[in-house]
C-alpha cells in the first residue's frame, strides 16, 4: 500500500463521524489508461454514444455522475431492491463468511436500493475510480476517515444528509430497512458523469473470453458458509445467473440476478489497517496486481489486473497481454481473497 497510510490513526482521531471529502465536488475526472501492452487494433468499440459502465449504445448522453449503493447481502437482508438496475455490482468479502455489495448505477436509477449498510476500507479503491457519490449507513470512524480522507467522490451517508434522501421502510426489521433513493442523493452533487470501468468488444463473440476462453458451465466461489456463490450460465439468454448458498439470488419481486460479464478478482489481504479488529476481511487493492478470471458467454479466460492509487482506474490485461474486452452489459465483480477457492465446472 502507498505511505498515504502512514498517521491514519492520528487522522481518526481528529475526524468526526460522517465527515465528508476534501475534495472539491466536480473535480476533473481523468481519462483511464490503457496498458503500454494495448493495440488501438485490439478490437475494442468507441465508447462514443455508449454508456460509460456498460458499452450499451444509449440514446442521448448520460450527463450524471454514477452512484454507488452498499448494499447488505446476508440471508436475512434478502430480497433486495433496486439491485436488478445496477450497471456494475462488486461483491466484497468482509468477514470470514459474509460478504457485502457495491452496487453502482448510471445509466438506469431504480427509485429505491437497498437494504443500505456500511461502509468498508476496500470500498475507497473500488468506488474512487467512479469519481461520482456513495450511500452508506457511515461506519467506524476510522474507516470513514480514511474513506473520506482518500476517495475522491462524495460520500453522503445516512447521518450526513437532510431528512427525506434515504427511506425506512417499516415492513423491514432494523438494520435492514433503511433503503437509499439514488435521484435524491444525485440532486446533492455537482460531480459529473464517470470515465469507462472496462473496456467492450463489440458483442460475446469479439470478447477476450469468445476468442481465447474454454467452455465453462459454472463457477463457484467459496466464501464460506452462507456466502458462497455460484454463477451459472444460461445458454438460453447468453447470460450468467447467481446463485447463493441457501437459494438462488432472487431479487424483490422474483427477479433472478444476472449479468453479462462474471469479473474474479483475486488479491491478497491488506495488512495496512491496524485498527481493524476481530475477521474483518480487507483485500490489498491499491498500489498491487493479480489475477483475474472472466467469465462472458459460455467461456472463461484469465487475466491479470493492476491498480495504482485509490482514485486511479485498474488496469485489466488478458492472458495475450492485451486489454480485456467485456461484452457490452451488466458486469459483477467478486473480489475474492486469496486462498478462497473457486471451482470452475467444464461445459
Amino acid at each position: 500500500m502507498r505511505s498515504t497510510r502512514v498517521g491514519l490513526v492520528a487522522l481518526a482521531a481528529v475526524v468526526a463521524t460522517g465527515a465528508c471529502n476534501d475534495a472539491p465536488a466536480g473535480s476533473p475526472v481523468p481519462t483511464a489508461p490503457t496498458t503500454s501492452t494495448a493495440q488501438p487494433d485490439d478490437g475494442a468499440i468507441s465508447m462514443n454514444g455508449r454508456a460509460p459502465l456498460t458499452g450499451v449504445p444509449v440514446r442521448g448522453p448520460l450527463s450524471r455522475p454514477a452512484v454507488t449503493v452498499k448494499v447488505s447481502n446476508t440471508s436475512d437482508a434478502h430480497p433486495q431492491r433496486g439491485l436488478g438496475q445496477a450497471d456494475l455490482v462488486f461483491v466484497e468479502p468482509i468477514t470470514g463468511s459474509t460478504t457485502r455489495l457495491a452496487a453502482v448505477f448510471h445509466s438506469r436509477l431504480p427509485a429505491q436500493v437497498g437494504p443500505v449498510r456500511s461502509l468498508r476500507p476496500m470500498d475507497a479503491a473500488l468506488i474512487g475510480p467512479t469519481r461520482g457519490v456513495v450511500a452508506n449507513t457511515m461506519a467506524d470512524r476510522w474507516v470513514l476517515a480514511y474513506f473520506d480522507k482518500m476517495t475522491d467522490v462524495d460520500d453522503f451517508g445516512t447521518l450526513t444528509v437532510a431528512r427525506g434522501t434515504y427511506h425506512l421502510d417499516p415492513r423491514r426489521p432494523a438494520p435492514n430497512h433503511v433503503f437509499a433513493q439514488p435521484s435524491k442523493l444525485l440532486a446533492l452533487t455537482k460531480r459529473t458523469a464517470p470515465t469507462p470501468y472496462f473496456t467492450y468488444a463489440p458483442g460475446i463473440a469479439q470478447s477476450t473470453a469468445g476468442r481465447l476462453g474454454t467452455p465453462a458451465a459454472s463457477v463457484r466461489i467459496g466464501y464460506g458458509g452462507p456466502a458462497t456463490a455460484t454463477w451459472i450460465y444460461q445458454a438460453s439468454t447468453k447470460r450468467w445467473s447467481r446463485a447463493e448458498q441457501w437459494s438462488p439470488h432472487r431479487l424483490e419481486g422474483g427477479a433472478l440476478v444476472a449479468a453479462d460479464n462474471v469479473l474474479v478478482l483475486r488479491a491478497a489481504p491488506d495488512r495496512g489497517f491496524p485498527q481493524a479488529k476481530g475477521s474483518m476481511t480487507i483485500l490489498d487493492l491499491t498500489d498491487a496486481f493479480g489475477p483475474l478470471q472472466l467469465f462472458t458467454g459460455g467461456k472463461v479466460v484469465t487475466g491479470r489486473w493492476a491498480k495504482a492509487g485509490v482514485n486511479d482506474p485498474f488496469t485489466f490485461t488478458g492472458p495475450d497481454g492485451k486489454r480485456l474486452l467485456l461484452t457490452p452489459g451488466t458486469t459483477w465483480v467478486e473480489c475474492v481473497l486469496t486462498g478462497m477457492p473457486v471451482a470452475v465446472s467444464p461445459r
